[in-house]
């Protein structure tokens, strides 16, 4: 079974709030365990829209990671976080 990843570009308008969603995101997170793969830091914007935010979770298959996204604690996670910040995420499969 290929892995599952969410990727998330984000840029954040309210840092207290989205310190919440943090922090909610976090513990909807703890019952699927997924690996970070990568975490903001160092990035270059190649083209099209530009965030400040960038991170990458691997899950054990691309039905975790949606099952994690559609989850009820992270959808009350994700409420938080509306008006807090814009972005793009995507659930994408992993190569064989």
């Amino acid at each position: 079974m290929n892995k599952g990843y969410l990727i998330a570009h984000v840029t954040v308008s309210d840092a207290v709030a989205y310190a919440g969603y943090a922090r909610a995101a976090g513990e909807a997170m703890q019952a699927f365990s997924p690996k970070v793969i990568a975490w903001s830091g160092q990035y270059e914007n190649l083209e099209g829209e530009s965030h400040e935010r960038h991170v990458v979770f691997e899950f054990a298959s691309f039905a975790e990671a949606k099952r994690f996204y559609e989850s009820p604690q992270y959808q009350a996670a994700r409420a938080i976080r509306a008006g807090a910040a814009t972005g793009t995420f995507v659930l994408v499969e992993g190569a064989a």
